[in-house]
């Protein structure tokens, strides 16, 4: 931080207090209280009840439950079953369990650009199919629909799936339809995002055979009672992982899907606000989300004009959380390592041992992480700022949000 910008704003202020990002009650005690009375905390009822009503309310025919965003992500891709090698098309702006699970199945992410949706641009998506390429993956960032139109029809001319990273976006819609449910299979993070138990997470799909496989890769493979597999002698059918989620999460999850649509409709509400406080600034653009789309906002994203206020984003941000806002500087997959193509398990590579496995498998080159760039993404997202949105954000907070950015942004230009 400069120290004309310190003298300007003297001594850091408290920080701004954007009340509970969830509602936990007396309905969501009484609900763990009843599954610790019945003596069964692991995989039973509660979990077939959410995974039916959760699946319900996005009008899909089956959900599956898994332990976390990122085991869900893994589910995914468990349920495809991709040959070793096979590419796999992503945003490098989102978290790295998006791609973790892809990894550990010995697939290859391949990275395209993004536009100012802060989503995948169709165009380089198509740029970068090769012969080896098995799925896309659609990452909502932020709670922002990808252009799911252009990728479906991408997908369907190169006989590719696509998978909706739905983490950061619960029923956010694409042209009318809830996330999720426009792909071939989706993934959701019940790890503090709109819906909450602290983690979990599922997958939800139309497809019986993905689902049939879906079921049985969260859970060793296993014949359980009603599934796939139901009356099979007692083994593990193909290598899959244990990613089940219990009774207790599910209990929670259960209750809190009553509430998810009021946290959603008040996010909306408040980051519209906050947009329309800042809307008259040359110098601050909100994510763009197209017409016809429906964005959630678990985050707003911005992004600055950094060359008019003479300043990086870090610096920005930095700047309004010490008068009290907590903003968030550029979004990236790890602290300011970057893209995920810079973070260190990809860049050097880190991951199975010292070998380049699966990056170097049946590849006269290996796929070398450090000589990727998305020239687009990295402007954008490195000019970006986030806020964390709850649904108990108040109207006082919104005005001293807006008035803090706005004071913040005149106190840079001030200086030009």
């Amino acid at each position: 931080m400069n120290e004309r910008m310190a003298a300007q704003t003297g001594e850091a202020a408290a920080m701004l207090d954007l009340g509970a990002t969830h509602d936990f009650g007396d309905d969501d005690i009484a609900a763990v209280a009843e599954v610790l009375r019945s003596g069964h905390v692991g995989l039973g009822p509660k979990v077939v009840d959410f995974e039916e009503a959760f699946a319900a309310k996005h009008g899909a025919k089956h959900a599956v439950t898994a332990s976390s965003g990122t085991a869900a992500m893994h589910v995914c891709i468990g349920a495809l079953n991709p040959e070793p090698g096979s590419e796999i098309i992503v945003s490098p702006w989102t978290a790295g369990g998006s791609i973790i699970g892809a990894i550990l199945h010995n697939c290859v992410p391949v990275f395209a650009d993004v536009d100012d949706t802060y989503t995948l641009d169709p165009a380089d998506v198509e740029a970068k199919i090769t012969p080896r390429t098995r799925a896309i993956m659609a990452v909502h960032l932020f709670g922002n629909p990808c252009d799911m139109n252009a990728l479906q029809a991408i997908a369907d001319r190169h006989g590719l799936a696509l998978i909706e990273d739905c983490c950061q976006a619960h029923f956010a819609e694409s042209q009318g339809r809830t996330v999720g449910t426009v792909g071939d299979i989706g993934g959701f993070s019940f790890g503090g995002k709109h819906l909450s138990a602290g983690t979990g997470g599922a997958v939800v799909t139309n497809d019986q055979a993905l689902w049939e496989r879906a079921i049985l890769f969260r859970d060793a493979a296993l014949p359980r009672d009603n599934g796939p597999l139901h009356g099979q002698p007692y083994a593990n059918y193909f290598l899959a992982p244990n990613y089940k989620m219990g009774d207790l999460m599910a209990a929670v999850l259960r209750t809190q899907l009553e509430k998810v649509d009021g946290y959603i409709e008040r996010k909306i509400q408040t980051a519209e606000a906050i947009i329309d406080g800042l809307s008259d600034m040359d110098e601050i653009t909100p994510q763009r989300v197209r017409p016809g789309d429906r964005h959630t906002y678990w985050v707003l994203g911005f992004t600055l004009d950094t060359d008019t206020l003479g300043c990086s984003a870090w610096e920005f941000a930095e700047e309004v959380s010490r008068a009290g806002v907590p903003l968030g500087g550029p979004y990236v997959g790890s602290g300011r390592h970057g893209p995920l193509y810079r973070n260190p398990f990809l860049a050097r590579p880190h991951g199975y041992g010292q070998s380049r496995f699966p990056f170097d498998f049946e590849r006269e080159t290996p796929m070398d992480y450090s000589q990727v760039e998305c020239a687009r993404g990295e402007d954008i997202m490195g000019r970006g700022v986030s806020l964390q949105m709850t649904p108990n954000i108040s109207e006082e907070a919104v005005e001293t949000i807006v008035s803090t950015v706005r004071k913040t942004t005149a106190a840079y230009l001030s200086r030009r």
